[in-house]
């Protein structure tokens, strides 16, 4: 069991998100309790901010350790660094380590500054979807590919290029931990699913539009906890001109005509759009795979 008290003061010392990037800060590090289990506490830590990354596993490393996947969280250490998880959080790295110290194991946390990840900006010539990586520091893991002639035949239409590469390189998530993407096959939040779901209640649910399938009917691809919805609304021959609607309330529907890829960049990066993602210093995705 992990205590309440201890994972509050972990995330104390995370800097707020809102607002300009902080300055750099030497790393902070947090002794856990010794009665606490090293797997419990990334299990719980895992429940705010995603799956981690497997940095060190055995004293090796697992992946390739830089700036977009965790370093300024193993600089601190030497050959006492025994097992490394980490999880990208706005400003910070979160790190739970098991180090070998005096001859004997103990785990620590490490909280250590995360640079903007576009902090030298984005190519003009890059897709939508590569700015978006470029944008969260996302650096893709291995992951079973989602059977989109399934999905599509399942769901009896074509879906946008650009969603379909976005949930290739991301896999289920959330972006600033405020919008979750849609995903086939993923339980709770499968995108097929959802349609079906949703035209069962679609009276209440997107008046006064119709739903999907029918002609100009909204299909959604987001949600948030904020209970924001984010859809298409369907109609066109050509998935790729489908434009996003985006309901803040019961009441108000927006539209932005773009594809899912350029709606994404711009929540996080455009403060005329309103969204608090727009004032984060450095964005991140949570993996909840």
């Amino acid at each position: 069991m992990v205590e309440a008290t201890f994972i509050n003061t972990v995330w104390q010392h995370l800097r707020h998100a809102l607002g300009p990037a902080p300055a750099p800060r030497p790393p902070v590090m947090l002794d856990v309790p010794e009665e606490t289990d090293f797997q419990d506490f990334v299990d719980e830590i895992s429940g705010r901010a995603g799956s981690p990354r497997t940095l060190i596993d055995d004293g090796r490393r697992v992946e390739p350790v830089n700036s977009r996947t965790g370093q300024p969280l193993v600089e601190p250490f030497g050959e006492e660094l025994l097992e490394m998880r980490a999880w990208p959080y706005w400003n910070d790295w979160i790190g739970c380590a098991r180090v070998a110290r005096s001859g004997r194991e103990q785990s620590v946390v490490v909280i250590a500054h995360r640079a903007d990840p576009a902090a030298e900006g984005l190519p003009e010539g890059a897709s939508w979807p590569e700015k978006l990586r470029l944008l969260t520091g996302w650096e893709p893991l291995p992951r079973t590919p989602v059977d989109w002639q399934a999905a599509e035949q399942a769901l009896g239409a074509r879906l946008p290029g650009d969603y379909k590469e976005i949930a290739d390189l991301f896999g289920y998530g959330s972006f600033d931990t405020y919008l979750e993407l849609l995903v086939p096959g993923v339980r709770g939040l499968d995108l097929v699913q959802s349609a079906t779901s949703d035209a069962a209640h679609a009276g209440d649910l997107w008046r006064p539009h119709p739903p999907f399938p029918e002609p100009g009917g909204l299909l959604r691809w987001g949600s948030s906890e904020q209970e924001i919805d984010f859809v298409w609304q369907t109609g066109s021959p050509d998935p790729d001109d489908w434009p996003v609607l985006v309901r803040p309330d019961f009441d108000t529907w927006e539209r932005y005509d773009c594809g899912m890829g350029e709606f994404l960049v711009r929540l996080l990066t455009d403060v005329r759009l309103g969204y608090p993602t727009s004032r984060i210093a450095a964005h991140c995705f949570a993996d909840y795979a």
